[in-house]
């Protein structure tokens, strides 16, 4: 405890000897501790920000403004708790303590206090210091009809009623801690993952059942204990070991804490930590409860509360004891950083005995059932239709299935995962989950495989789990990790181009060939950039293709490139000038020349616009042909007149503006795509994303323009594999962009006009 700061200008209250001569000298004013005047006060100070201080008044209970010295600059909290009395004082006078929080840096000697309560002032002055702080409320107490540990209460309950501000705790803190005696030690302990506290030790006047404490760890906590006491022989009968639950709201660092205050009739006690407590493991928890059950006294309700306790999760699957038909399963399960848990399995239920599923891990949860999505499971049926009747016959239940998207808490990356059943008659069960790291796309792409496509592309399954599990994703930007010069490169020009690679070797080395075959591109600095991993197992034949084609190519190698987009974003960095030609290696030129023409209509706008070709499918229809911003179905959207169309539709078309181009093949200036923040990273697909930037270069000034006469052919990849998944990745990235930009677009509409 802080030494008490002495009030210069205040008078001590007399020592024995004193009042032994006050009464030798026939002095009949009896000079009581807690002034009675009504205009008095006895002080001592907490700590160098904060003054205790007792008198009589006819102030009320709460928190008050109060004036120090007359002087309204130094306006202090006064915080009141009226106590009661013996019926002694005269008038309407009661005695009341309170609380001064002082300004850090007051440079004041207080003399005077004026309380304003309820529109009246009440004016004091300091007139005596205790010594301490037992003596300031051992002489409270006499003018109260008191004891000392109910005036600290009634005090307590004020403050607390006041705010319960860090300030408040450590005041309340310091009151309780200085007026506790010690009563044992808390030695075993562990933390829930429901955030209660376990605590198993020895006290003496701990009671059994359930108590408000405090709790003092790095701060002063309101808690509540439930406990079961059983016998401890080794304190020789003087006092009994205590197992029991701490619930505080907000959870508690069992590594941090320090005592508990527990309030006994003879007043505050404190139940020390022990400098050698052993603090269980969580799943090592209810074991530890149900060897110590028998021992537990049946007084109070915290035996049954700690039985329910050594029920809960410990590492063991349990749903396959019940004796009821209920079963689960987990067919896939996959974590991706700040979007959360994709998860698929199926539930067995036939006799509706669930009343609740809940996702658990790292003392977080959250309700499956109400946010899953059902799906059909007729295999689930079949191989447990012998557990119940309900399984069987024309009319069996088949909707075990359920697919649901479990949304990152707080930015909490999932660690140990597993599921808690409530069964309606109150009991749990568990099933512990393998929660696989994975990066978004391969998760999804992984998850998408095994579903039926009727479920895959549900409306309700888009909306609810897969677009808020791909909007929250979060990955990193982006980065070079090494680069390669093939041959010669030059270290300035006037135009570069930058070619974005997937992991198609072959379709790469056709567009080699084809930019060495093409006059114009021959002598054009090339940046291939394509993803580390990779990358680093074709460098060797990138080297001996760019040799034998005699290119200027430099092999960039990124970490973090999802898709050919992200390569060309990292690529560019690394491209001798400002100027770049941004190419996906799914992007074949029709005829060569074809750069010439670009180039032209870009040099001939002095703003830099970006610059694309007509984007044709291999079977000579219309891939992309301009986009314009149009009004349909009540709001705006980005709309292509052309998309599959035959490419004689756009015969004698010219040079126009459009609201946006696609990034598979465009010339645009470095700066300005880094400048609008690069790719978005929101986006499966690159037609989307390419579209995103666009709009987003736009916004910043940066126009778009489509020349139609030159033509490029998009090769596309027609495995029946990646039917599904690119229909699935066309779905989402289309609500995605329309999600964001459906409010956007009539700015952009305006802006135009």
């Amino acid at each position: 405890m802080e030494p008490v700061v002495t009030l210069e200008g205040v008078q001590k209250l007399p020592n024995t000897r004193q009042r032994q001569n006050a009464a030798s000298n026939n002095d009949r004013t009896d000079i009581s501790a807690v002034p009675v005047d009504g205009h008095s006060l006895l002080c001592v100070g907490l700590d160098r920000e904060t003054l205790l201080v007792a008198g009589v008044g006819n102030v009320f209970s709460g928190g008050w403004p109060a004036v120090l010295n007359d002087d309204p600059k130094a306006t202090v909290s006064c915080t009141v708790a009226v106590l009661q009395h013996d019926g002694r004082m005269k008038g309407n006078k009661t005695p009341f303590v309170a609380v001064l929080s002082l300004p850090v840096g007051l440079d004041i000697r207080p003399e005077r206090l004026t309380i304003r309560c309820q529109g009246h002032s009440h004016p004091y002055g300091f007139k005596y210091q205790a010594d301490d702080l037992k003596s300031f409320f051992g002489k409270v107490s006499e003018v109260a009809s008191q004891a000392e540990p109910d005036v600290i209460d009634s005090l307590v309950q004020v403050l607390l009623n006041c705010g319960a501000t860090p300030e408040v705790m450590d005041t309340t803190a310091r009151l309780v801690d200085g007026f506790s005696g010690r009563d044992g030690f808390v030695e075993i302990l562990g933390s829930f993952d429901e955030g209660d506290t376990y605590l198993q030790g020895w006290a003496k006047a701990i009671p059994a059942g359930t108590c408000r404490v405090f709790v003092l760890g790095d701060r002063l906590q309101i808690g509540a204990f439930t406990s079961g006491l059983f016998e401890r022989k080794d304190t020789g009968g003087k006092a009994v070991g205590f197992s029991g639950l701490l619930t505080v709201e907000g959870g508690t660092d069992v590594q941090s804490l320090r005592k508990i205050f527990v309030r006994s009739r003879a007043g505050w006690n404190a139940v020390h930590v022990h400098e050698r407590k052993s603090v269980l493991p969580v799943r090592a928890l209810p074991s530890h409860i149900r060897s110590l059950l028998p021992k537990l006294s049946p007084a109070g309700d915290g035996r049954a509360l700690l039985e329910e306790a050594s029920k809960r999760f410990d590492g063991r699957e349990t749903v396959s004891e019940l004796d009821v038909p209920v079963r689960v399963g987990i067919d896939f399960s996959a974590c991706v950083d700040r979007a959360g848990a994709l998860l698929s399995g199926w539930l067995l239920d036939p006799e509706e005995r669930v009343d609740t599923v809940l996702f658990r891990s790292d003392g977080k949860s959250c309700r499956l059932d109400a946010r899953w999505t059902n799906q059909r499971r007729p295999d689930v049926t079949s191989a447990f239709e012998t557990l119940s009747p309900f399984l069987t016959g024309p009319d069996a239940k088949q909707r075990h299935g359920f697919l649901v998207h479990v949304p990152a808490q707080d930015g909490v990356v999932f660690k140990e995962a597993y599921l808690e059943l409530v069964l309606k008659d109150g009991r749990s069960a568990f099933a512990p989950i393998a929660l696989g790291r994975a990066s978004l796309k391969p998760a999804l792409r992984r998850l998408v495989s095994g579903l039926d496509p009727s479920t895959a592309f549900r409306p309700d399954v888009l909306e609810r789990h897969f677009l808020p599990f791909v909007q929250v994703a979060e990955a990193p930007d982006p980065a070079v990790s090494q680069t390669y010069d093939l041959g010669p490169f030059p270290e300035s020009a006037v135009l570069a181009l930058v070619i974005g690679l997937d992991d198609d070797f072959e379709r790469s080395r056709v567009l080699l060939s084809l930019c060495a075959l093409d006059p114009s591109l021959k002598d054009l600095p090339i940046v291939l950039a394509i993803s580390d991993e990779m990358g680093q197992e074709q460098i060797e034949d990138f080297r001996r293709v760019v040799g034998f084609f005699g290119l200027a190519v430099r092999l960039v190698l990124v970490n973090h490139a999802g898709d050919a987009l992200d390569a060309i974003q990292a690529g560019a960095s690394e491209a001798p000038c400002d100027t770049i030609v941004c190419l996906s290696s799914a992007v074949l030129p029709r005829a060569p020349g074809w750069l010439e023409t670009l180039h032209s209509a870009f040099q001939a706008h002095d703003e830099a616009p970006l610059v694309a070709p007509t984007i044709l499918y291999e079977d000579d229809t219309i891939r992309w042909g301009g986009a314009w911003i149009e009004m349909e179905d009540g709001r705006h959207q980005v709309k292509q007149h052309y998309l599959g169309y035959p490419r004689r539709t756009l015969l004698g078309a010219e040079t126009t503006k459009v609201a946006a181009v696609p990034f598979d093949c465009c010339i645009l200036s470095r700066s300005a795509l880094a400048e609008a923040g690069g790719f978005s990273r929101n986006y499966l697909g690159t037609d989307e994303k390419g579209l995103d930037a666009a709009l987003r270069l736009k916004l910043s000034g940066v126009g778009s323009l489509w020349v139609p006469q030159v033509e490029m052919i998009h090769a596309d990849d027609g495995a029946p594999a990646n039917a599904n998944w690119k229909k699935l990745v066309a779905e989402i990235d289309r609500r995605s962009f329309d999600r964001f930009w459906s409010p956007v677009l009539p700015e952009l509409v305006e802006a135009r006009a």
